[in-house]
């Protein structure tokens, strides 16, 4: 297992934390509130809030859904993606071939 994370990551992560915890306290939901709706332990809530990679992606998303934060935070993806979507209608049909590898390049 890798023994490393990005920074980007942890960054991210540490930025999705606090949209959580400011959503969370503009609401005026308690972390137990979260606790009761979804079943989930309040020490993962306190974890997503201080971005801890460690975090099982469905506590993330289970909590990012509860707070209506989904759109916030995945709105770029759904961009990226239909830009994938168009890219792969242009691209159908089409191969592409790695070079035969050579003696050189041993």
């Amino acid at each position: 297992m890798i023994d490393f994370f990005p920074v980007d990551c942890t960054s991210t992560l540490q930025r999705i934390g606090l949209l959580v915890k400011t959503s969370r306290l503009k609401q005026g939901v308690r972390q137990q509130d979260v606790v009761t709706r979804l079943g989930v332990p309040e020490k993962v809530i306190r974890r997503i809030e201080q971005g801890d990679p460690s975090v099982s992606v469905k506590s993330l998303m289970l909590v990012l859904w509860n707070l209506g934060l989904m759109d916030s935070v995945f709105r770029p993806l759904e961009d990226s993606v239909t830009s994938f979507l168009d890219l792969k209608e242009e691209t159908a049909g089409r191969r592409v071939r790695q070079r035969r590898a050579k003696a050189e390049d041993f």
